[in-house]
């Protein structure tokens, strides 16, 4: 526990500085393009361990691809954009197999989706749908059931592409 705040911390405190920790496992997630901080050529890579150290939010929701509610926990979209110093209006969502979707980063603002990487409590492995899968909360807002909001919360995310 020690050890994740002190990463948290750590990854926090970069906000004012050009260069993000980097990862120390295998990065599950990539954000390029527009961005003032990176760890990698410009990019900004992330391990689990960096998304678990940041402030972890639950949405409890309902959606096509499952029959009950589920648990999802993970760090808001827009706090791990704003570690990048992400500096655009858009968005283009790449899953691991190559799957993209484009969305403005005022729907990021408004409805505050998470990275999950946990479903009820569980990590999520590739076969269910991980290690990242964007969360909206659609009980909050049940205009999210329809497109093209359905279409944002991809599976298997990857890279996160600043436009």
């Amino acid at each position: 526990m020690r050890f994740l705040l002190a990463l948290g911390l750590l990854v926090c405190s970069s906000f004012s500085s050009a260069e993000l920790p980097s990862p120390q496992d295998e990065p599950i997630l990539t954000i390029a393009g527009l961005i003032l901080h990176g760890n990698n050529q410009g990019a900004a890579d992330f391990d689990l361990k960096m998304l678990q150290a940041l402030p972890q939010h639950t949405i409890v929701t309902r959606h096509p691809w499952v029959e009950t509610r589920h648990h999802y926990k993970g760090p808001k979209v827009a706090e791990v954009l704003e570690l990048a110093g992400a500096q655009s209006s858009k968005l283009t969502l790449v899953a691991l197999n190559n799957y993209e979707v484009e969305i403005d980063f005022s729907d990021i603002k408004k409805f505050e989706p998470i990275l999950a990487w946990s479903d009820n409590d569980r990590p999520m492995r590739v076969r269910d749908k991980g290690p990242l899968w964007l969360m909206l909360p659609i009980d909050d807002h049940p205009e999210l059931l329809q497109m093209p909001y359905n279409d944002f919360m991809i599976w298997q995310l990857r890279s996160i592409i600043v436009k």
